[in-house]
């Protein structure tokens, strides 16, 4: 069988080099694609599931992991894993007060703000958020909805979130990976865009859970 393909999927309104801080030490692991994604999500959803070969693991950030997880979901017969890195999760308390949840999430809004000015770079010029995402936002809202169209995955889910992300809310991803019996990692550092900002954590995060994943296309391609 041939070598896995990671397939890197970047967030919407952003770009491919958003992965080339971390590209040397994945591609280790096997062929690295990375394929321009188009604004509008539903366009980015064709795009990327046109790029997935059998075997393949696909990584996403931010929307792009909302995207992986569609793809593995429509195609379960050629997905062996998913990563999602600053993915967003719907509302959740994990275990909190309502009353610490919601200052919890007003305190992450004022951090959000303020982190724009400092934010990495996009390629090409800033343009607003397309349509498509409000069903997206939708289903983020309503984590009955979420849950049953990521529900009972048939491929292992790796979440990789950093503490500090103000953009989802770090309980987020815990919750929604608890429900799911999905893997989590957490990164002390790194905000929304941990493979950027903090490329060593992240890869050192992602590295092992790769290795295994390979490990296991590797036998049962035999």
């Amino acid at each position: 069988m041939a070598e896995p393909r990671l397939l890197c999927l970047h967030g919407l309104g952003r770009g491919p080099s958003d992965w080339d801080a971390v590209r040397g030490r994945l591609a280790a692991h096997g062929a690295v694609a990375a394929p321009a994604l188009p604004r509008d999500a539903a366009a980015a959803l064709g795009v990327a599931q046109a790029a997935v070969v059998p075997g393949a693991i696909v990584i996403g950030h931010s929307m792009g992991g909302i995207v992986a997880l569609r793809i593995a979901r429509s195609k379960r017969a050629a997905v062996a894993g998913v990563v999602v890195t600053g993915c967003p999760f719907p509302v959740a308390r994990n275990g909190r007060t309502r009353r610490q949840t919601a200052l919890d999430y007003a305190g992450h809004r004022v951090a959000f703000v303020r982190s724009l000015a400092g934010r990495p770079a996009v390629d090409g010029p800033r343009r607003r958020s397309p349509a498509g995402l409000s069903g997206v936002a939708r289903v983020l809202a309503r984590p009955g909805r979420f849950d049953a169209l990521f529900g009972g995955l048939a491929v292992p889910v790796l979440v990789v979130h950093a503490r500090d992300d103000h953009h989802v809310p770090v309980d987020f991803a815990l919750a929604a990976a608890a429900r799911h019996g999905w893997e989590a990692r957490l990164l002390e550092a790194g905000g929304h865009h941990a493979h950027l900002r903090a490329p060593d954590a992240w890869t050192a995060a992602v590295e092992p859970w790769l290795a295994a994943v390979s490990t296991s296309i590797t036998h049962c391609g035999n």
